[in-house]
């Protein structure tokens, strides 16, 4: 994501946004997920099965954010996720061809 990228989630609204994302950002890699919606507030903690106990996981991440951002956030992922979908069935088709 560049530095100038209008924040996709805010569209509707006039601001602009500059991420900085910094140097030393972890990327981590997370298999399960939990939701809570509450009156106000919605919860997402994401977290990793264990290997060595079936059945069994961590909750290592929980992520805070209103009703509305969430909404945004629904949007928008569904949203990168179809436009994902349609290149990988145009890459299909350019082989078979």
């Amino acid at each position: 994501m560049s530095e100038n990228q209008q924040n996709s989630s805010q569209k509707g609204r006039q601001d602009n946004f500059q991420f900085h994302v910094s140097p030393d950002l972890d990327y981590v890699y997370r298999d399960v997920f939990n939701v809570y919606v509450g009156a106000g507030d919605v919860v997402i903690e994401f977290g990793n099965l264990h290997r060595a106990m079936p059945g069994h996981a961590t909750i290592n991440n929980r992520i805070v954010m209103s009703v509305a951002s969430a909404y945004n956030l629904h949007q928008t992922l569904q949203q990168a996720l179809q436009a994902a979908q349609m290149q990988l069935q145009k890459n299909l088709q350019a082989k078979k061809q």
